[in-house]
């Protein structure tokens, strides 16, 4: 019997982890609950080849995974993979593919994972995390979501392997044993180069990060307008099965909740800048109005912080934010804030 795949966080599970076949040769790998770096992954078989769309956060993960697509994959060996976009979380299991298989991503995306901190950094700050979670005060709370957050990984055992090509084009269509498989650029929105796969003959659509089902979403990058955009994008597509990058599968009524969900944040974050009110105080409100019923049962209400810090930068004119390590801390700290201030603190 197949090992059960539950949450990371030790929190009951919402949904069915695990390989999921959700039409002929077309597979998910589901993660729950979507939580930080809890992320899902896809795969797509065709005659004599297997398309695999993402690879997890390290090495241990990927290799799960693999061992559990290896029934699809005894006939249909993996060719190429695609990584959506440059988180890590959807990406550093690279080391664990044979060395034959052949790693895409988008140009934009390439050029932001040069940029992204290292597994090394991230055990060490896993480490430091650790020892700081009886702190007193904010730096305690900031040490316990941290550390929260990186426990469940294994980065030291990463060895990082970049993709072996990157592509410019915004529609890219590739043939996985006789399948196409469209591969459509619909970034910058959550991050700079943002990949979604649409395979035609199943109407199923991986949307990686560009969509969170019982997850807030983050905006590391925006425009939030280029989010919208590709919200309709994948709406106009001949699809009825949507993967997100975090959570649990979807329809178009998934895609239509996201889209209310922007709609909601980026009039309410507009109304509530204009008293020159800071991110922390903003998502604190937004959070408890009366607009957020529809997703506060989602997981991860504390990201909001992330994406309204980025919103008010746009609505000041301002470029995406550089997320270099200190400003990385900065948001997590008052994302730590903003947990313990919901009672989210844990």
């Amino acid at each position: 019997m197949a090992e059960a795949i539950l949450p990371l966080t030790g929190r009951p599970p919402r949904f069915a982890g695990g390989l999921r076949e959700l039409a002929p040769g077309t597979f998910a790998w589901l993660q729950p609950n979507g939580a930080w770096g809890e992320a899902n992954a896809g795969l797509v078989a065709g005659a004599g080849e297997s398309l695999l769309i993402d690879t997890l956060w390290d090495q241990r993960l990927a290799d799960q995974m693999l061992a559990a697509m290896a029934p699809v994959l005894a006939s249909a060996p993996l060719r190429r993979a695609l990584n959506t976009h440059q988180d890590g979380d959807h990406w550093w299991g690279n080391g664990s593919l044979p060395a034959e298989v052949e790693i895409l991503t988008a140009a934009a995306s390439r050029s932001g994972m040069e940029g992204e901190s290292s597994p090394a950094e991230l055990a060490r700050l896993a480490r430091l995390t650790a020892a700081g979670r009886a702190l007193p005060g904010s730096i305690g709370g900031l040490c316990r979501l941290v550390h929260g957050m990186l426990a469940p990984f294994d980065f030291r055992g990463v060895a990082l392997r970049a993709p072996d090509n990157a592509f410019d084009q915004q529609e890219l269509e590739i043939d996985v044993g006789g399948r196409a498989c469209t591969l459509l650029m619909l970034g910058p929105a959550h991050t700079a180069g943002d990949t979604i796969v649409h395979v035609a003959d199943v109407g199923v659509v991986f949307a990686a990060d560009l969509l969170f089902v019982g997850a807030i979403p983050v905006m590391w990058h925006g425009p939030s307008s280029g989010w919208v955009r590709a919200l309709e994008r994948m709406l106009a597509l001949d699809a009825e099965i949507y993967v997100p990058g975090h959570g649990d599968v979807g329809d178009r009524a998934a895609v239509e909740s996201m889209q209310r969900f922007w709609s909601w944040l980026r009039a309410g974050v507009a109304t509530e800048a204009k008293g020159g009110t800071d991110a922390l105080s903003i998502s604190e409100s937004l959070i408890r109005s009366e607009g957020f019923e529809e997703w506060r049962s989602w997981e991860c209400p504390e990201r909001l912080l992330i994406t309204v810090t980025a919103l008010m930068r746009e609505l000041d004119g301002k470029p995406p934010l550089r997320v270099t390590p200190a400003v990385r801390a900065r948001l997590f700290r008052q994302v730590a804030m903003l947990s313990k201030r919901i009672g989210g603190d844990r």
